[in-house]
Protein backbone atom coordinates (compact mmCIF):
# COMPACT_ATOMS: atom_id res chain seq x y z
CA UNK A 1 0.00 0.00 0.00
CA UNK A 2 1.15 3.53 -0.82
CA UNK A 3 -0.48 6.65 0.67
CA UNK A 4 -0.22 10.41 0.21
CA UNK A 5 -2.08 13.37 1.67
CA UNK A 6 -2.69 16.51 -0.36
CA UNK A 7 -3.72 19.91 0.86
CA UNK A 8 -5.48 21.91 -1.85
CA UNK A 9 -6.89 25.43 -1.67
CA UNK A 10 -10.12 25.36 -3.65
CA UNK A 11 -10.65 28.64 -5.45
CA UNK A 12 -13.18 27.24 -7.92
CA UNK A 13 -15.94 24.65 -7.82
CA UNK A 14 -14.26 22.03 -10.02
CA UNK A 15 -10.56 21.36 -9.40
CA UNK A 16 -9.00 18.67 -11.59
CA UNK A 17 -6.97 16.18 -9.58
CA UNK A 18 -5.49 14.49 -12.65
CA UNK A 19 -1.99 15.94 -12.34
CA UNK A 20 -1.80 15.19 -8.59
CA UNK A 21 -2.94 11.62 -9.17
CA UNK A 22 -0.66 11.01 -12.15
CA UNK A 23 2.34 12.26 -10.16
CA UNK A 24 1.41 9.88 -7.34
CA UNK A 25 1.00 6.73 -9.51
CA UNK A 26 3.51 7.36 -12.31
CA UNK A 27 6.10 4.87 -11.02
CA UNK A 28 3.66 2.03 -10.35
CA UNK A 29 4.19 -1.13 -12.40
CA UNK A 30 1.45 -3.68 -12.95
CA UNK A 31 -2.17 -3.35 -11.87
CA UNK A 32 -3.78 -1.85 -8.80
CA UNK A 33 -6.57 0.26 -7.39
CA UNK A 34 -6.37 3.91 -6.36
CA UNK A 35 -8.79 5.36 -3.85
CA UNK A 36 -9.25 9.15 -3.84
CA UNK A 37 -10.91 10.42 -0.65
CA UNK A 38 -11.75 13.92 0.59
CA UNK A 39 -12.18 14.36 4.35
CA UNK A 40 -14.84 17.09 4.37
CA UNK A 41 -18.64 17.41 4.34
CA UNK A 42 -19.10 20.25 1.85
CA UNK A 43 -17.04 18.92 -1.05
CA UNK A 44 -16.77 15.69 -3.00
CA UNK A 45 -14.81 13.57 -5.46
CA UNK A 46 -16.40 12.99 -8.85
CA UNK A 47 -15.32 11.45 -12.14
CA UNK A 48 -17.05 13.30 -14.96
CA UNK A 49 -16.43 15.10 -18.21
CA UNK A 50 -14.55 18.36 -17.75
CA UNK A 51 -16.32 20.24 -20.55
CA UNK A 52 -16.90 23.84 -19.48
CA UNK A 53 -20.58 24.06 -20.44
CA UNK A 54 -21.38 20.78 -18.67
CA UNK A 55 -19.76 22.14 -15.50
CA UNK A 56 -21.87 25.30 -15.90
CA UNK A 57 -24.98 23.10 -16.27
CA UNK A 58 -24.12 21.34 -12.99
CA UNK A 59 -23.75 24.73 -11.28
CA UNK A 60 -27.03 26.00 -12.72
CA UNK A 61 -28.87 22.86 -11.63
CA UNK A 62 -27.64 23.16 -8.05
CA UNK A 63 -28.42 26.89 -7.96
CA UNK A 64 -32.02 26.04 -8.85
CA UNK A 65 -32.46 23.04 -6.54
CA UNK A 66 -30.32 24.18 -3.58
CA UNK A 67 -30.03 27.99 -3.70
CA UNK A 68 -27.43 29.73 -1.57
CA UNK A 69 -30.14 31.93 -0.08
CA UNK A 70 -32.50 29.03 0.68
CA UNK A 71 -34.06 28.70 4.12
CA UNK A 72 -31.73 26.02 5.47
CA UNK A 73 -32.14 25.13 9.14
CA UNK A 74 -28.41 24.44 9.28
CA UNK A 75 -27.87 28.18 8.76
CA UNK A 76 -29.72 29.14 11.94
CA UNK A 77 -26.53 29.71 13.91
CA UNK A 78 -28.45 31.26 16.81
CA UNK A 79 -30.05 27.90 17.71
CA UNK A 80 -27.00 25.70 17.08
CA UNK A 81 -24.16 24.97 19.46
CA UNK A 82 -21.47 26.48 17.22
CA UNK A 83 -19.24 29.58 17.25
CA UNK A 84 -21.00 32.80 16.19
CA UNK A 85 -18.69 33.05 13.16
CA UNK A 86 -19.72 29.61 11.85
CA UNK A 87 -20.07 29.47 8.06
CA UNK A 88 -23.55 29.85 6.61
CA UNK A 89 -23.41 26.87 4.27
CA UNK A 90 -26.53 24.75 4.49
CA UNK A 91 -26.76 24.85 0.69
CA UNK A 92 -23.26 23.33 0.43
CA UNK A 93 -24.16 20.40 2.68
CA UNK A 94 -27.32 19.75 0.65
CA UNK A 95 -25.42 19.81 -2.65
CA UNK A 96 -22.78 17.43 -1.35
CA UNK A 97 -25.42 14.81 -0.55
CA UNK A 98 -25.60 13.99 -4.28
CA UNK A 99 -21.88 13.29 -4.65
CA UNK A 100 -19.48 10.82 -3.03
CA UNK A 101 -16.50 11.67 -0.86
CA UNK A 102 -14.38 8.99 -2.53
CA UNK A 103 -13.92 6.97 -5.69
CA UNK A 104 -11.85 3.99 -6.79
CA UNK A 105 -9.90 4.04 -10.03
CA UNK A 106 -8.22 1.05 -11.69
CA UNK A 107 -4.53 1.64 -12.43
CA UNK A 108 -2.43 -0.18 -15.05
CA UNK A 109 1.31 0.47 -15.36
CA UNK A 110 1.15 3.92 -13.79
CA UNK A 111 -1.92 5.15 -15.68
CA UNK A 112 -5.52 5.69 -14.65
CA UNK A 113 -7.94 3.50 -16.58
CA UNK A 114 -10.61 6.11 -17.14
CA UNK A 115 -12.51 7.08 -20.28
CA UNK A 116 -11.25 9.49 -22.91
CA UNK A 117 -13.39 12.37 -21.67
CA UNK A 118 -13.36 11.53 -17.96
CA UNK A 119 -11.54 13.60 -15.38
CA UNK A 120 -11.25 13.24 -11.61
CA UNK A 121 -12.48 16.36 -9.85
CA UNK A 122 -12.53 17.74 -6.37
CA UNK A 123 -15.97 19.38 -6.36
CA UNK A 124 -16.17 22.29 -3.94
CA UNK A 125 -19.52 23.56 -2.71
CA UNK A 126 -18.25 26.00 -0.06
CA UNK A 127 -15.21 27.89 -1.41
CA UNK A 128 -12.59 29.19 -0.74
CA UNK A 129 -11.29 26.47 1.57
CA UNK A 130 -8.22 24.39 2.30
CA UNK A 131 -9.10 20.74 1.62
CA UNK A 132 -7.43 17.50 2.68
CA UNK A 133 -7.38 14.73 0.06
CA UNK A 134 -6.01 11.26 0.71
CA UNK A 135 -4.68 9.11 -2.14
CA UNK A 136 -4.24 5.41 -1.35
CA UNK A 137 -2.89 2.89 -3.86
CA UNK A 138 -3.05 -0.88 -3.52
CA UNK A 139 -1.14 -3.07 -5.95
CA UNK A 140 -2.62 -6.39 -7.06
Amino acid sequence: MKRKELSILTEKQFTSLGNYIQDFIKDQKGNGILNVFVAHTTCAIKIMEGELLLLADVNNYFDQIFPVDGHWLHDRIEIRDVPVNERINGFAHMRQLFFDVSTNIPIENGKMQIGKWQEVFLVEFDPIRERRIILTYWEN
